[in-house]
């Protein structure tokens, strides 16, 4: 290969990737709108309870998307792990960056992380299920998404 030129296989490999994340970004979504539409009142006390009154998008794609990708990039610089162990470093950056989404609540510092470990399990559970499903890939990454937000 030449310097300066990207295969088409890599390119299709990154895209592939990308729509992986969108995908678990939208599964979460969902599961969160889900639980915002069946449970009003449980959506906005958790977010207060969080003590981050942003919208779950912002949740989502803001910070379990970037976490995601912060776990990803981890895991590609060690060598061969199992699933437990990529579940446990996901889980920890989930943790991490949801325990510092705000510093003003010092006690709430636990169940930010406990929340932020479930989502991105849910990233990990979603790569799995989806991965050898094309079709339900594109509906979860950009077709369902748009619905929940309108």
């Amino acid at each position: 290969m030449e310097s300066g030129k990207i295969s088409t296989n890599s390119r299709m490999d990154v895209g592939i990737y990308a729509l992986n994340k969108l995908a678990g970004a939208g599964t979460v979504l969902v599961l969160l709108s889900l639980l915002s539409w069946g449970w009003p009142q449980s959506w906005e006390s958790l977010s207060a309870m969080l003590g981050a009154d942003i919208p779950m998008e912002h949740w989502v794609y803001g910070y379990a998307l970037i976490a995601s990708l912060v776990a990803d990039a981890i895991i590609s610089l060690l060598p061969a792990l199992s699933r437990a162990r990529q579940a446990a470093i996901y889980g920890a950056a989930g943790f991490l960056s949801f325990a510092l989404l705000t510093g003003e609540d010092e006690q709430m510092i636990w169940l930010r992380g406990v929340v932020g470990m479930a989502i991105l399990l849910i990233f990990v559970w979603s790569r799995r299920v989806l991965a050898t499903r094309p079709l339900r890939t594109i509906l979860c990454a950009l077709i369902i998404p748009l619905f929940c937000l309108l």
